[in-house]
């Protein structure tokens, strides 16, 4: 069976570029122009199935043989001059027929070429459709996504418009308010500027008026000083007058209770310090009451304000009770004021009378800023607080605050000495639960709360002070100090970082912590079981 081929485009052209080159334009007998041989060639060579002919040029080919079988077909005609003989034309046939199959080979070759780019441009477009094909699926898709997106779209739209709207009512509503702002701010400003006048006009007013004050002090200063002059030398002259006078002592008295009444309470203080020095001529049983007086007057001035200008007022009443007063003699060279002549003392910190030396005692603490005085005032206070009547002495005159201005961290040197005074009170006995009483206050466990808050308090100082706070710890009204000032919390912190090895403060520390109820028994008792 023949092989056929799609007829390619320029195939009849090529067919008729032959018939006219070789005049094959009419039918011919094959005797005429081909010999057998030649023809047998010829079919087998247009008709091989080695070369791919097409199918309508096989049919050409055939019917082109066919024409040149024909004997009245003469090629001669064509191709030769009439002179030529009949076996010359025919050796020349061949010759023509290999041209003819030359180019119809050549005509072959391309021929498939265009076949092959025809197909390689037909796998081409396949895979062009294929593209387009997933393309436009893809397409859908998106379309259909878009779809999607436009209702949601739609419906954000909407959304924000809602929401554009409560902004802008919002917007309105915070306008409206910033501008009320505005005109109170406007008002307050005015205000402030209207005040701020009259708190210039009053302050040039003040000024004038501590003006004039500073002048009237500084002349009353100067009237108050004649006048202290004018009073010793009057009772000086009165003393030198009634020198041996057994009313002397009592017209004293009455000379000091009528300096007692001063329109100002810091006015008392150089008064009382000028009268120390009249105490040797006073009866020893004076003394106490005087001192009584002093003490006093000195917790009074705790609660008001003391003017800078009466420290060293202090410090000079302070320094007079404890090394005492002692009066010049006077020389006299009769013979019956000799005994009176010798000089006389009036001892306070150095008496041997307890409440005159207690009373001693708190003044100094109150009024002496001297390390090497106040270490002094402090053992003496200890060892008076051993005895009951010291410690009713204590309570008496209500020495607790006098005793917390000492117990503070910047006077390191005092402040064991100043912790032993009130652990001495917490000693049993009468005046145990009066001391407790007397340290429930606010002001006993601020200080406290400031002494704990020390970084690396020292052992011993904490030991005692948790003996005090063991103690009071005990009254169930105290619980609200302890937690207004947070030293449960920092009782628990010190019962953390302690070591077991210091056992005594660890059984304080449990044991008041157990008091407010912030740890069990069984933790108590193991640990004051080590």
């Amino acid at each position: 069976m023949e092989p056929r081929l799609v007829k390619p485009p320029g195939q009849d052209f090529a067919v008729e570029r032959l018939k006219s080159r070789y005049g094959l334009g009419g039918c011919c007998s094959a005797e005429h122009a081909f010999s057998d041989f030649d023809q047998a060639k010829c079919k087998r060579s247009l008709t091989s199935p080695a070369v791919a002919w097409p199918s309508n040029l096989a049919s050409n080919s055939r019917n082109w043989t066919e024409c040149c079988s024909d004997a009245s077909y003469s090629p001669l005609k064509h191709v030769s001059s009439p002179t030529f003989k009949a076996p010359n034309k025919q050796s020349l046939l061949p010759h023509q027929i290999n041209q003819i199959y030359d180019e119809l080979f050549q005509i072959h070759q391309k021929l498939q070429c265009e076949t092959s780019a025809q197909q390689k441009f037909a796998e081409e477009l396949q895979k062009r459709e294929r593209f387009l094909v997933e393309r436009e699926q893809l397409l859908f898709r998106h379309e259909t996504a878009l779809s999607k997106m436009k209702g949601m779209e739609e419906e954000v739209l909407a959304k924000f418009q809602i929401i554009k709207e409560q902004h802008d009512a919002e917007v309105v509503h915070l306008t409206e308010a910033l501008k009320e702002k505005n005109r109170e701010c406007k008002r307050l400003r005015s205000s402030f500027d209207t005040l701020k006048e009259l708190n210039e006009y009053l302050k040039k007013q003040l000024n004038e008026v501590n003006d004039e004050n500073r002048k009237m002090e500084i002349q009353a200063k100067r009237v108050q000083a004649r006048l202290d002059n004018l009073q010793r030398k009057y009772e000086f002259m009165t003393v030198q007058r009634l020198k041996g006078n057994s009313h002397a002592a009592h017209e004293i008295k009455s000379l000091k209770q009528e300096k007692i009444p001063v329109s100002k309470t810091c006015k008392l203080l150089p008064v009382m310090t000028e009268q120390l020095q009249w105490m040797p001529f006073v009866n020893s049983k004076l003394h106490e009451p005087f001192l009584k007086f002093i003490y006093w007057s000195l917790r009074q001035l705790e609660a008001g304000t003391l003017h800078s200008t009466m420290t060293s007022t202090l410090r000079r009443l302070g320094e007079d009770i404890f090394k005492g007063v002692v009066t010049k003699a006077i020389q006299d060279n009769s013979s019956e004021h000799s005994m009176e002549n010798k000089p006389k003392t009036a001892a306070f910190f150095r008496s041997s009378n307890l409440p005159l030396r207690f009373l001693s005692t708190l003044i100094i603490l109150k009024t002496v800023t001297q390390a090497d005085y106040l270490a002094q005032a402090f053992d003496s206070l200890c060892l008076d607080l051993k005895t009951d009547e010291g410690k009713v002495l204590f309570l008496e005159y209500q020495a607790v605050p006098v005793i917390l201005n000492h117990l503070r961290i910047s006077s390191k040197g005092l402040l064991s000495n100043v912790i032993d005074s009130l652990l001495q009170m917490t000693v049993e006995s009468k005046s145990l639960q009066p001391f407790l009483e007397a340290c429930s206050n606010n002001l006993f466990f601020r200080t406290c709360s400031v002494l704990l808050r020390t970084p690396k308090l020292d052992l011993q100082i904490l030991e005692k002070l948790s003996i005090i706070l063991q103690k009071l710890s005990k009254i169930k009204s105290n619980k609200k100090f302890f937690e207004l000032f947070t030293i449960h919390l920092m009782l628990q912190e010190i019962q953390r970082t302690t070591h077991p090895e210091h056992a005594f403060l660890c059984i304080n520390l449990n044991s008041t912590l157990f008091n407010l109820g912030l740890t069990k028994y069984n933790s108590l008792a193991s640990n004051g079981s080590h």
